[in-house]
């Protein structure tokens, strides 16, 4: 019984760590680089555009989905 508390315990820490990062931290970029931005299907023709013109770079496009 313990072990499965501390199990929890741990999740539930690891759990709240995630979501005070999500909400207060890494959301800075590097100096030079674009602001981050939200996608939204407005937004779809922009990111489109910017992809699009940086063909002579390297171009890493990742979507993550909580689901």
């Amino acid at each position: 019984m313990k072990k499965r508390l501390s199990i929890l315990a741990a999740f539930v820490i690891v759990a709240l760590l995630a979501l005070g990062w999500h909400f207060y931290g890494g959301q800075t970029v590097p100096s030079g680089q674009p602001p981050l931005v939200s996608l939204t299907p407005n937004k779809i023709d922009q990111l489109r555009a910017a992809f699009n013109k940086a063909s002579g770079d390297v171009r890493i496009f990742l979507l993550l989905s909580p689901t």
